[in-house]
Formats: structure tokens, sequence, C-alpha cells
């Protein structure tokens, strides 16, 4: 294993707000790594200047839940609208950092809400996300923001859901012996405090090989006041790792797209799990 975990040199993260449940998380966990990691947390706010567009076409209406006619949007209100979850999202910024005393900055931006986003964060060292944003359509699977910073390899990317906290996180790593596996396992070695537990996922082609590892990384790793377990599941694409993982309920997942597995089965697997992830 490498001397310097790459993870350790992470000292500027950016985390996109747009005052959603998985933002707010997002934003509590960025705030919790950056404290831990003495690194300095950029906040993001990107209006949509496609909704900016929409509202001021003519013909567009709304219909709202206490009303049965539908009325005509008001694009400056729409607008002003906008500036109040700026504001909002700010203030949370303010208030969250304030409790974990790190520095900080937030910035502003009018575009397409995920290419904004991945352009804002291109100096940052770390990005975290929602899994989902504001979009009713974004219930299931990832936000467009998430799969577009998914698709481009923006790494590492932390994806947080709501009901999650750094502070009391289980660990699960997929080792294969690859060195985006390697990458990996660092990045959750280093995220792993006394009193946590560290599973590790040991992908074999073989029940051989397998055991190989596990004895390969027991000689060289240790945790003091901490536990790591090693679990063993074949090298395979798809449903079987993605039911192991679910039946493991573990909180965070650690792992790259640069393993035996190919690159498209990993992304599938981030879409498909409704675990916060995180991707080195």
């Amino acid at each position: 294993m490498p001397e310097q975990p790459k993870f350790t040199l992470i000292r500027h993260i950016a985390v996109a707000l747009d005052c959603s449940p998985h933002s707010i998380a997002s934003l509590t966990i960025a705030a919790e790594l950056a404290h831990s990691m003495h690194a300095e947390l950029t906040g993001i706010f990107v209006e949509d200047i496609n909704l900016l567009r929409m509202a001021e076409l003519p013909f567009c209406h709304e219909i709202r839940i206490y009303t049965s006619e539908p009325e005509h949007i008001d694009a400056s209100q729409f607008e002003r609208s906008l500036k109040l979850q700026a504001r909002s999202a700010e203030e949370s910024l303010q208030r969250i950092a304030g409790e974990f005393m790190i520095k900080h900055s937030f910035r502003v931006y009018r575009g397409v809400v995920p290419a904004e986003v991945i352009s804002a964060s291109i100096e940052a060292d770390l990005l975290v996300l929602g899994r989902s944003g504001r979009s009713p359509t974004c219930r299931k699977g990832l936000g467009s923001t998430a799969r577009k910073a998914l698709a481009e390899g923006k790494k590492p990317l932390l994806l947080i859901r709501p009901g999650f906290s750094a502070k009391e996180w289980p660990l699960l790593v997929l080792y294969d012996g690859s060195k985006g596996s390697k990458q990996a396992l660092e990045a959750a070695l280093d995220l792993t405090h006394p009193g946590m537990t560290l599973n590790v996922l040991i992908l074999g082609e073989t029940r051989v090989e397998s055991e190989e590892m596990e004895h390969q990384l027991s000689e060289t790793i240790t945790l003091p006041g901490s536990i790591i377990e090693y679990h063993h599941l074949p090298l395979k694409d798809g449903k079987p790792l993605m039911r192991y993982i679910r039946m493991a309920d573990s909180g965070l997942l650690v792992l790259s797209d640069r393993m035996k597995i190919s690159r498209q089965a990993v992304h599938e697997l981030i879409n498909e799990i409704d675990y916060p992830v995180l991707l080195v």
C-alpha cells in the first residue's frame, strides 16, 4: 500500500446546494469532512437558466395545490424566488460551517445546473452532491447533476442521502487487487476512525485468490480501536454484487470505476443502490 493515501490530500471541498433534503444532508457531511481534514468548504448554488427562460414564455402556466385554475408565471417573481433560495442556502452554509469552525465561501452561478456545478467545482479536491435533487423525477436513482458528475469522471465524488452521518457510518469498500480498488481502500482507511467498522468485500476470480488477498491485507493493515471484517464474493458484474451490498446494509460504500468490474457496471450499481457512495 502507498505511504501517502490520496484522500488525505483533500484541502478544498465543494458542495452543491439547492435547499433540498439531499442538499442539506450533503452540506452537513461536507462540513464534517472539511473539519476533520482541515479543508476549505465552498457552497455552490446555481440559478437554473432553463427555468428562468421557461418562466418568460407567454404560454407557460402553473397550477398551485390550492387553486384549480392555471396561473400565468410571473418571471420577476420567479427570479426573486431563486434569490431567496440562494440566500437560504448561504445561511445554511454559514450556520453549519460556523458549528464546525471551518473556512468557507459561497458562490452563485446562472446556467444549466449540472454543467455549472461541474465547472464551478473543477478546482476542488472533492465534490459532494445529494444523490437526488429538488425535482420529483429524481426520487429514484441519481439526479441529473449526480449523473453528469459520474459520467464526466469528476473524482473523488461523494454522493449523499438524508439520514446519514459521517460520525456513525460503517464503511464498505470493494477490493479486487486492481489499482482503482487499492485507492478506494486507501480512502476508506483514511475515513475510518476508532470505534468504526470497516468491511472489506474482496472480489476474487477464485476462492484461492480471494484468500490470498485477504492474507496480504490482514498482514499490512492495522486500525487501532477499529474493527476490520473481510468478506468474499466471486468477481462478477451486476445483481449478485448489488444484492450483497443491500444485504450488508453498510453505511458508506467506497469504490472505484477503475476496477476489474466494468466502468458501466460500477455506474449502474451506484445508480441503483440507495446508499451514500464515495467514488475515487
